[in-house]
């Protein structure tokens, strides 16, 4: 009995490795496609920037209708009205430089690992302030052949800011009886 389960193993690790190389139909994204969403990114990035400012013509542009944002020290936001909200509930964006760094995929789906610097000037706030951080998009290719992102996560590369100092209690004196 051990005997035959040798050749069983064997043809099952050859079948796997030959399954691994498989690329499914289409492989690899074409670069016409790559180049779509590069597209994608340098219009998008003109969008929401002066002197145009357009959240909304940024988002539609960029995120597919029931992307995902994971932002920083915020919960998850779905859907484009909900991140149009998020967008502008950050400030206006007075710059936004995105940089791919890489750019992958199979079939209708790609990963872009970039970075970013931007200056926006925060609700409240007169003068711009700066950052700058990563991100990682997963994309999506549309019916229509268009690319949007699924799911965008990013981050600064610049440090938190300091807590506020705690708020001390005021001490009352003792009653006395």
């Amino acid at each position: 009995m051990k005997r035959a389960a040798l050749p069983l193993a064997v043809a099952g690790f050859a079948c796997a490795a030959l399954l691994s190389c498989h690329t499914g139909v289409g492989g690899h994204i074409s670069e016409p496609d790559k180049d779509k969403i590069r597209k994608v990114v340098e219009q998008a990035s003109r969008a929401i920037a002066p002197p145009t400012s357009d959240v909304d013509a940024y988002v539609k542009l960029y995120y597919a209708d029931d992307a995902r944002v994971l932002p920083p020290n915020h919960a998850t936001v779905t859907g484009r009205e909900a991140i149009s909200a998020l967008l502008r509930s950050e400030g206006a964006i007075q710059e936004l430089r995105l940089t791919i760094l890489a750019l992958e995929g199979r079939n209708d789906l790609a990963y872009v690992h970039g970075a970013y610097q931007m200056s926006l000037t925060l609700p409240g706030g007169a003068e711009p302030v700066g950052d700058k951080g990563k991100y990682v998009e997963i994309w999506r290719k549309q019916q229509d052949g268009s690319w949007k992102v699924i799911l965008d996560v990013y981050n600064s590369d610049l440090p938190a800011p300091a807590p506020p100092p705690p708020v001390m209690p005021t001490l009352t004196a003792p009653a006395h009886d």
